[in-house]
C-alpha cells in the first residue's frame, strides 16, 4: 500500500452544500414549531418524505390557529357583550 494514491476523477461526490442549509432549516422548523414533539436526533433520522409531511402538517395547523385567532379577536359589528347584571 506504500505510495498508493486514489485516482478518482470525480471531485464532487454526494449532495451539494446548499442541501445542508435546507436540511437544517427543515430540522429547525420541525423541532421548534412542534413544541418538543420532535428532538433533533429524531427529526434528523426521519426519512425525507416523512419529515416534509410533518412540516406541511405543522404549517397547515399553524395557519388554522392564526385564522381562528384572527376571527376570535375581531370585535362583533357594533355589538357589545354585557354581563347579565340587573339594574
Amino acid at each position: 500500500m506504500k505510495g498508493w494514491q486514489c485516482h478518482w476523477v470525480l471531485t464532487s461526490f454526494g449532495l451539494p452544500p446548499e442541501y445542508k442549509i435546507s436540511l437544517h432549516e427543515e430540522l429547525f422548523t420541525l423541532c421548534y414549531y412542534s413544541n418538543g414533539a420532535f428532538g433533533h436526533s429524531e427529526a434528523y433520522a426521519l426519512p425525507v418524505y416523512l419529515r416534509r409531511f410533518y412540516i406541511r402538517k405543522l404549517v397547515d395547523e399553524k395557519a388554522k390557529e392564526a385564522k381562528q385567532y384572527e376571527s376570535n379577536s375581531k370585535p362583533s359589528a357594533g355589538k357589545i357583550d354585557r354581563p347579565g347584571i340587573r339594574r
